[in-house]
């Protein structure tokens, strides 16, 4: 079973629990799964900023425990919703490529450049996206602090319509997440079936 949880967090709430940044979130959240210590990171999440608030969509293969410093819904994902041809979709992604000469990972800047990268990620994960309705939003940095390191992420929002090509890859992209930095909450895939 499949759980999508949506968080509502004040933003002083926020602020009084120190969720300043990608990682200092997905510390707080993973504490939502009590027992995972040392366990792979199986949970995706997004964090969206309003004028008063955050709201985190989550999205795990256990159900989180509530917290006292947001409010909480949980449902279960059933298996039918990923059984649709067409989705309207949403990925707040973090786009990256490899320099071949030390093999680090590099931010994907310039629109051009960001419309291939989600292309050939749909190619890779079963779907295919519709050009005429693919919006680009970003790239926007996001700094993070982890053990005293400053870190950076290139954050991209991308919205579409989508059609499925390959349901077994689909769905594991929906489970899994795509691209690169998931536990810093980028790569879950945010699908509102097309009828």
């Amino acid at each position: 079973m499949t759980y999508l949880t949506q968080l509502s967090v004040d933003k002083s709430a926020a602020a009084g629990q120190r969720l300043q940044d990608a990682y200092a979130w997905h510390k707080k959240l993973w504490k939502l799964f009590p027992g995972q210590d040392g366990a792979q990171c199986e949970f995706l999440f997004r964090v969206d900023d309003s004028l008063t608030a955050f709201r985190v969509l989550l999205l795990s293969p256990s159900e989180p425990t509530a917290p006292g410093w947001a409010r909480m819904a949980t449902k279960p994902v059933v298996e039918s919703f990923l059984y649709y041809d067409r989705y309207r979709f949403q990925i707040k992604a973090n786009p990256t490529m490899r320099r071949s000469s030390d093999r680090r990972r590099l931010g994907i800047y310039g629109e051009d450049r960001l419309r291939e990268w989600i292309h050939r990620k749909a190619e890779q994960h079963g779907f295919e996206l519709e050009e005429d309705a693919l919006d680009v939003r970003g790239p926007k940095d996001e700094v993070f602090f982890r053990k005293d390191k400053r870190g950076k992420h290139v954050a991209v929002d991308f919205r579409g319509i989508l059609d499925v090509r390959d349901r077994i890859l689909f769905m594991q992209a929906f489970h899994k997440g795509i691209g690169s930095a998931k536990s810093f909450g980028y790569g879950l895939l945010m699908l509102q079936p097309i009828r």
